[in-house]
């Protein structure tokens, strides 16, 4: 490491409550947050290891295993068995882990009723309610449950907007309305609610996805002909306002913006749109890169790299699609080889970092 980037790793980690990375693995790690199976987190158990070895920055809980296609065979069962869980978790970290979910409410919800949790609306039903003290209500709601049992990062909401039941989130409804004024005003309210619990939201999927009908976990996905810059607008606006800390850019294609690459792999859509344009300086999230979007023309470690050099922070990798029990060492390992073969600077990664940590010194989260 030379002289340089050592001042500035110890600038970061003096700034905050934090280990100091004793080898790239565990600098790189912090980039990543980890899927795993399992409900609980023992300390000989993979996920353990990981979050001890690598320094992850956190974890996605799912209830379902894709791979086994079945509901509550994940890592939740209950309220009180997802509690012992993030706590055990928690108990891993020395720094404090930022521990994800997606519950949207409606069909994407990962604390579901059958296991005891509250049911939850859709967000296309929150948009049809259209009324503040319901989205306050319902905002409210997911953030109890998310608190009482230690998660603090909701990947939500979703700012897409509805182009309707033809496209992929129209018609599971996770989009709220087809006008972008409401879907601020909901907005805002869903994640000014979390906050007060300290709880994390991201707003996804820039630069909106609500067009596209076709599904980025099944295959390459082109919004070329539908996208334009009022899917931008709710973006736009939560950034000016404060609200966003952090956002997930989706998979999507748009050759009027970039006619190389996907949006998570695109300096064009991440560096110049979303932090040079919309001044965003949050933290960037990418949505999972195991997505056949991605997964089906870029192998991992390219796919690391063009990610890094568009200016993603940290990586979703939810380990669901296609598991892999090696899916955490062999990213780090990747990661760690475009470190030291000199493709990805080591100032880049400690600028992720400082991001990432940031963000965790905001709402709290450290060890």
């Amino acid at each position: 490491m030379s002289v340089i980037n050592l001042f500035i790793r110890d600038l970061i980690y003096s700034n905050y409550f934090y280990r100091m990375p004793n080898s790239i693995e565990q600098l790189v790690g912090q980039l990543i947050i980890a899927g795993f199976r399992g409900k609980s987190a023992k300390s000989d158990s993979d996920i353990a290891r990981y979050i001890q070895d690598y320094y992850l920055s956190g974890v996605i809980l799912y209830d379902k295993d894709l791979e086994l296609d079945k509901y509550g065979s994940r890592n939740i069962s209950s309220p009180e068995q997802v509690l012992a869980l993030t706590k055990q978790l928690q108990s891993c970290s020395g720094d404090g882990l930022l521990v994800s979910i997606d519950q949207e409410g409606g069909s994407v919800v990962r604390l579901k009723a059958d296991y005891g949790f509250p049911k939850f609306p859709s967000w296309n039903h929150i948009g049809v309610l259209d009324s503040g003290l319901m989205t306050e209500q319902f905002a409210n709601s997911i953030a109890d449950s998310l608190n009482e049992c230690g998660i603090n990062l909701n990947l939500a909401p979703v700012l897409d907007l509805n182009y309707g039941a033809e496209t992929v989130i129209g018609k599971s409804d996770r989009a709220l309305s087809s006008e972008p004024k409401k879907v601020i005003e909901h907005a805002e309210i869903f994640i000014r609610a979390l906050k007060k619990k300290n709880i994390i939201s991201c707003g996804k999927h820039f630069p909106g996805q609500g067009s596209a009908t076709g599904d980025t976990h099944e295959a390459y996905t082109d919004i070329s002909e539908t996208w334009t810059v009022k899917d931008l607008l709710p973006f736009g606006e939560l950034i000016q306002s404060g609200d966003l800390d952090m956002i997930m850019v989706s998979h999507t294609f748009d050759e009027k913006i970039d006619s190389n690459f996907p949006s998570s792999l695109s300096k064009e859509i991440i560096t110049k749109m979303l932090r040079n344009d919309l001044g965003f300086e949050g933290v960037v999230i990418c949505d999972d890169p195991s997505m056949k979007a991605i997964s089906d023309h870029y192998d991992l470690e390219i796919t690391f790299e063009l990610m890094l050099n568009a200016g993603i922070d940290l990586f979703c990798l939810g380990n669901n699609l296609n598991y892999d029990p090696d899916y955490i060492p062999k990213s780090v390992s990747a990661l760690r080889n475009l470190v030291e073969s000199g493709k990805i600077p080591e100032a880049r990664i400690l600028e992720s970092i400082e991001r990432i940590k940031t963000l965790k010194s905001k709402y709290k989260i450290h060890g």
